[in-house]
């Protein structure tokens, strides 16, 4: 058999066997990464032996075995080829707006966990072994790469809050790309002894974070722009995001020296955001499954065969290199201690989240298997020539011994673990929920299968004889005995509801009535508040959904761009995508109170169910009041975006009619394509929505503000040129107290309130505020808090101090106000010291 040849038949084989392992791993109830590299070290063991000479029947399982061998299995196979797939893979399926939120938390987990592990068991090896330090922070490095996939699919299983997944498959993208650059330095100054410098390496790693991540999301961007344009999720989009998984790894490692994995990772999230939100459900689920596929191929192939270096790397283990095993896996679990049961509690107090439950944490410690880029990474050791011999061999002997361990010993003991911390047990909750399900389920049934047997003629009695198959008749847990009480079927309710919620979230996204980005948005938010029950109850519940009414990180990080550079495109972009949120969420809440009402009235009877209306109409409310602050600011695109779901809505009943004549055969195929050909070319035109005009027009907000509109015309084009526009957040903190003066404030639209010391005042369109500080030449005195929406003219100090003295009338208009508000305060506050040297100062 030919060279080529045989490998196919030993890749065909490999993937044969490969499809056998999920069903047993979940028989064995074992991860699968366990099986899969069982599976790699004993098709090398038996390709060890000598098989020459059978024949027969056997020959080409034979032939099988001992081609395994021959496999070019190298470092660069797996760097180069599986590795952009697998991460490209992960990160595609994970939501990058869910991501933004936790970037945070995510960054520090990730870059903090590489160098805590890495020092920490880097130095405990050199104190238990006679090689250097380079070398021993380099084998650190080497280990501390995590597969979550074990971890992740357990937590799912569960029922795990979907943030702690997404907590544990972000760091675990990062993980890879710190514990790469960490490597490359280490083996640098191995290679070059004294080119180690500490900030030459800071500068270095933080380098490649950013320039990589920079160049992946401008890919991702660039290849995004093809989708819906080639063939809508179909070969060819598929195979531009192939290319743009080993394009961004590729140019970002060998042209431009940055990190190929945080550039893959970033172009796989940009891409998959914008997928989201420009495919229909179909085609992104079309996508993903391709992707899926991909990545169980790729993570498959990757585990047998790093797995089949396994007896090799440890046929000469020796006495001191278990000593040193011990201490490199001592001092990796109290790295990974320590960052889970410290630094991760003060990352959820930094970020306002609750602190992850204790029976979690203990999982993500236990569960931190180590797989192919720890082995992939030791074998690009074994294979470097300038790599001295002992070093290779201890590399290689103590990551596969590592990974090894983690693999038989944590691997199989991770369902016990979470069997023994009680986490695949129903909670009171839970038991609640399922016993008030088959409750109501039973009694539908019921009343469903006594019509069918009137309708068809059939005796009542039947029933009786079926009564096997129906659900079981189980009694709702009593308080006393698992602690159901008052609380717990509050909890119950709103569980209940918020599922509800998530399922009409999922509808209107199935019906195309609602933007995929916005509504993947909504399902996840809809998430946390369940996370956030069952965390922390019903003030978690609330405590998030008055979070989710603030503007999310993308907005604030939009604002902050609008704030200090001027742009205002992604802010307009942001806010648009607010208002379609909010009006999807009106909707959802509303169905949400007549489904209190009818179903779980029933369910937990009338006092639970106000209560539960109760927390609905809160969201209602603040839902109003936000959806009022952008109609009072922009009534025009309000009537745009709620005009376009009574479009959306027409267009979904107009393809159903026309799926309905085709099933009557009232159709023709070719007439049923034309007419869907037109409907998706409206479809894309209801889409093709006009940008959120901000209203930031100098001029028009000039004459806005009576105080500037009184200018004569040349001494407002003057003023026009100095002042730049603003719009400020609802509860965004526009002026703080005690801080320097920078610039004054004409409020073109919106009210804004200041919070002076013992009360508050509100200022409204054509108010000015800010100057009293320029004018005194003193720190603010109070606090200026944007309302609603506000659009402001903001004048700096220098230019507001030049044109007043060129302009004295406007200077005497201010002046005026200023000594208003100082005999204000003086009568609010007369007790106060210094307010008459504050008003001859005024006067001056």
């Amino acid at each position: 058999m030919g060279h080529l040849a045989q490998l196919v038949f030993e890749v065909g084989g490999l993937l044969a066997l490969i499809a056998l392992l999920p069903r047993a791993a979940q028989a064995l109830r074992l991860p699968a990464p366990v099986l899969l590299a069982a599976l790699g070290v004993a098709l090398a063991l038996i390709a060890s032996l000598d098989l020459g000479g059978i024949g027969g029947f056997f020959e080409p399982l034979f032939d099988f075995v001992g081609g395994f061998r021959a496999l070019p299995v190298t470092a660069d196979l797996f760097l180069w080829v599986f590795l952009p797939l697998l991460l490209f893979e992960t990160a595609i399926a994970l939501d990058g707006r869910a991501l933004i939120e936790e970037l945070g938390p995510v960054l520090i987990l990730a870059v903090v966990a590489v160098v805590v592990s890495t020092l920490l068991a880097g130095f405990a090896v050199y104190a238990a072994s006679g090689h250097g330090l380079v070398v021993c922070l380099l084998l650190a490095a080497i280990v501390a790469t995590t597969d979550p996939s074990a971890v992740v699919a357990i937590f799912r299983e569960v029922g795990a809050p979907q943030r702690l997944s997404l907590l544990v498959e972000g760091e675990s993208l990062l993980n890879d790309a710190a514990a790469i650059a960490l490597f490359t330095l280490f083996l640098g100054a191995l290679l070059a002894p004294g080119n180690l410098a500490l900030s030459s390496a800071t500068l270095e790693f933080s380098t490649a974070f950013v320039v990589g991540g920079a160049l992946g999301a401008a890919l991702g961007r660039l290849a995004s722009l093809c989708l819906g344009r080639l063939d809508r999720g179909g070969p060819a989009e598929v195979t531009m995001s192939v290319a743009l998984a080993y394009l961004a790894y590729a140019l970002s490692y060998a042209y431009f020296g940055a990190s190929g994995v945080v550039a893959t990772v970033t172009a796989g999230l940009v891409f998959g955001s914008a997928a989201r939100s420009r495919l229909t459900g179909e085609e992104w689920q079309a996508l993903r499954a391709i992707w899926g596929q991909v990545g169980f191929w790729a993570s498959s192939l990757v585990f047998v065969l790093a797995a089949a270096l396994i007896p090799k790397s440890l046929a000469n283990l020796q006495g001191s290199d278990l000593l040193a095993l011990s201490a490199l896996l001592t001092g990796s679990f109290v790295a990974r201690a320590l960052v889970v049961f410290a630094v991760m509690p003060m990352v959820a107090q930094a970020s306002g989240r609750p602190p992850l439950d204790r029976a979690y944490r203990l999982v993500i410690l236990w569960g931190g298997l180590r797989g192919a880029v720890t082995l992939a990474l030791a074998l690009s050791i074994v294979e470097n020539p300038r790599v001295p011999a002992e070093v290779q061999h201890f590399v290689s002997a103590l990551a596969t011994g590592f990974v090894l361990f983690t693999l038989l010993v944590q691997g199989p003991s991770l369902r016990p673990l979470i069997h023994r911390l009680g986490l695949d047990r129903l909670g009171p909750v839970e038991q609640l929920l399922h016993a008030r399900a088959l409750e109501i389920a039973r009694a539908e049934l019921r009343d469903r299968l006594s019509l069918a047997a009137i309708r068809h003629g059939l005796e009542l009695g039947r029933l009786e004889a079926i009564a096997e198959v129906l659900p079981p008749a189980e009694p709702a847990p009593e308080a006393g005995a698992v602690g159901a009480g008052r609380r717990d079927e509050l909890i119950a309710a709103l569980a209940t509801v918020t599922s509800r919620e998530i399922e009409l979230y999922l509808a209107e996204l199935a019906e195309g009535t609602v933007a995929r980005a916005s509504g993947t948005t909504l399902v996840r938010r809809s998430g946390e508040l369940l996370d956030a029950l069952r965390l922390q109850g019903v003030h978690g519940y609330r405590h998030v959904a008055r979070r989710q009414d603030e503007p999310d990180t993308a907005t604030r990080m939009a604002a902050w761009l609008h704030l200090r550079l001027g742009v205002a495109q992604p802010l307009a972009r942001r806010l648009q995508a607010r208002l379609e949120i909010l009006l999807a969420r009106r909707r959802v809440l509303e169905d949400l109170l007549g489904f209190t009402k009818n179903r779980v009235r029933r369910l937990f009877g009338e006092r639970i169910a106000a209560v539960v209306a109760q927390v609905l109409e809160e969201r209602l409310e603040g839902t109003e009041r936000q959806l009022d602050a952008l109609r009072l600011q922009f009534p025009d695109h309000y009537e745009r975006a709620a005009g376009r779901y009574l479009a959306r809505l027409a267009l979904q009943l107009e393809a159903r009619d026309y799926e309905r004549l085709l099933a009557e055969r009232l159709l023709s195929a070719e007439v049923f394509r034309l007419l869907r050909a037109d409907l998706e070319r409206r479809q894309r035109l209801i889409e093709r929505t006009p940008p959120l005009d901000l209203g930031l027009d100098p001029d028009r907000l000039m004459a806005r503000v009576p105080l500037l509109a009184a200018l004569p015309p040349e001494r407002r084009a003057e003023l026009r040129r100095a002042l730049r526009p603003r719009l400020a957040l609802p509860g965004e903190r526009i002026v703080r107290r005690g801080e320097r003066g920078d610039a004054v404030y004409f409020i073109a639209s919106g009210a804004v309130e200041v919070q002076l010391e013992g009360t508050t005042v509100r200022l409204g369109t054509g108010d000015v505020f800010g100057e009293m500080a320029l004018l005194l030449h003193q720190p603010r005195r109070a606090d200026v808090v944007a309302i609603g929406y506000c659009r402001l003219l903001v004048l700096g100090r220098d230019a507001f101090r030049r044109f007043l003295r060129r302009h004295p009338e406007l200077w005497e208009s201010l002046r005026q106000i200023a000594r208003k508000r100082l005999h204000s305060r003086g009568e609010l506050e007369s007790d106060s010291k210094g307010e008459g040297e504050a008003h001859r100062r005024a006067a001056s």
